[in-house]
């Protein structure tokens, strides 16, 4: 007599099995698609900010330099409730100060103060002018809220001239995009182009306040004391080349998760048999 009281295996044992092995499949084929979408959404960004001014021009037998040097600059990642500048507006004291002497102290308080609120990251490279034709590559990190991109920097050789974005969307650029930027006269002093108030002429940098708003900047005139040659209009002055970083964990994760999936899916193909 055969006492053995194991019970059958029940069909319906071995169909809950492979259902619960397939699920978790499922489950984690799910996760693995979730760092893609991170990755399309790109929480880092790699950015490129180029002086496209002209280092030099042949003028007769001597060389004159041209176009403009700009001052270190400051790059932000922040939310809807900050903002950095708004054209057809006054110039904050952050921006003026940069726009004027290169002076980013006032913005770098300002800013460094609100990360963990409006501001995500704050990113401040070099410590002298980028020179005409030269570039500096930063990355800057981002996420759902804090989306937006803001950053400025003087055109060194104007009264009150600088390059800049305020409330760049960040999570609308898939790939890399080149932005142009031709300049913004801030407003805060007269273009009077003058020795004494233009620091680049080694008299001075003292202030002839304008009491105006931040326009699209047209130029040096060439008919004061600073030379025609430092004009970079009607070219761009800089640039902003922007590329959408997929995040390193992604990788990881898709990587180290693709031969736990094809296990499960090995299992419930077996227990479906």
């Amino acid at each position: 007599m055969n006492n053995d009281h194991r019970a059958a295996p029940s069909p319906h044992g071995t169909a809950i099995t492979s259902h619960r092995l397939r699920a978790i499949g499922l489950a984690f084929a799910a996760a693995l698609s979730l760092p893609q979408l991170a990755a399309a959404q790109a929480p880092a960004y790699q950015i490129t900010f180029k002086n496209l001014t002209s280092d030099a021009a042949a003028t007769g037998a001597a060389t004159t330099q041209t176009g403009q040097r700009l001052s270190p600059p400051v790059f932000i990642t922040h939310s809807d409730a900050y903002t950095a500048f708004t054209v057809g507006q006054v110039a904050p004291e952050t921006i003026w100060r940069i726009a004027e002497g290169g002076d980013r102290s006032f913005l770098l308080n300002e800013v460094n103060a609100l990360v963990g609120t409006s501001v995500r990251s704050v990113v401040a490279p070099l410590s002298a002018p980028l020179p005409q034709q030269n570039s500096v590559t930063v990355m800057v990190n981002a996420d759902a809220s804090h989306h937006l991109l803001s950053f400025a920097s003087m055109l060194g050789w104007t009264n009150d001239g600088f390059v800049g974005v305020s409330g760049l969307d960040l999570s609308t650029i898939t790939g890399t995009v080149t932005i142009n930027l031709y300049g913004y006269d801030a407003g805060s002093e007269k273009n009077n182009e003058a020795n004494g108030f233009l620091g680049a002429l080694g008299l001075g940098n003292a202030r002839d306040p304008e009491g105006g708003l931040i326009t699209t900047h047209l130029g040096i005139r060439g008919d004061a004391n600073a030379p025609a040659a430092w004009n970079w209009l009607p070219g761009p002055a800089a640039s902003l080349t922007i590329s959408a970083v997929p995040e390193p964990g992604s990788w990881a994760l898709l990587a180290g998760g693709l031969p736990l999936l094809m296990l499960l899916r090995r299992r419930a193909t077996r227990a479906a048999r």
